[in-house]
């Protein structure tokens, strides 16, 4: 499943929806929430280009979409909860994660984080790391749960609404969904590495008034 074309990941997860259905898409979906690295937009797409052939209901898979991606995030959570400050502490020194730069990203995340999680849903290498970053900075479960549940109902609903109404389209709509998702992590990398310079500039000002 991994490193396969959209018509390959077709013709492979043919067989396997025909047999498990949505206990295949729900299991898939959520290992790409967690962090394993499964192709979840990809997986959605061709969801949706199955339920458009007959094999799926359109009003199966969106609700095993979501369910199934709030659930992945919601352990990558409960995760962070436990262990990602303590990692962070601990071997995050090599990176420069200091204490005081820890405790401005939780500030920041404080403030922005509720939107962090909505957006990164929508973008392929932030979306497994959301539930573990909320978690070790210590967002309250209930606020990340919402923002989390929002980002998928919205982000799964159109990835199988798109390649279900496009079905005829769908070699196109896959290489426009993946042009999209360059473009914001694009967008994302450079909004990343602006709140990194902040953190730097903030800790030298300290630091010279200290």
């Amino acid at each position: 499943m991994f490193g396969l074309s959209p018509q390959e990941l077709q013709a492979f997860m043919a067989p396997y929806v025909a047999h498990w259905g949505y206990l295949f898409i729900g299991v898939a979906v959520m290992l790409g929430n967690i962090g394993l690295p499964v192709p979840e937009e990809t997986i959605l797409l061709v969801g949706g280009y199955l339920a458009a052939k007959g094999m799926l209901s359109l009003w199966g898979l969106i609700p095993t979409a979501i369910v199934s991606a709030t659930g992945g995030d919601s352990l990558g959570y409960w995760l962070g909860s436990r262990a990602g400050r303590r990692l962070l502490l601990q071997y995050g020194a090599a990176l420069g994660v200091t204490r005081q730069r820890l405790f401005a990203a939780e500030q920041f995340f404080g403030r922005y984080g509720p939107w962090t999680v909505f957006l990164a849903r929508f973008i392929g290498g932030l979306r497994f790391m959301a539930g573990p970053l909320a978690g070790a900075f210590r967002m309250p479960f209930p606020r990340f749960f919402r923002y989390n549940l929002a980002g998928a109902v919205v982000y799964c609903t159109a990835i199988v609404c798109i390649a279900y109404f496009s079905a005829p389209f769908f070699d196109r709509v896959v290489h426009l969904v993946a042009m999209a998702h360059w473009v914001l992590a694009l967008f994302v990398f450079l909004m990343a590495l602006g709140f990194v310079g902040w953190l730097l500039w903030g800790s030298k000002v300290q630091q010279g008034k200290g």
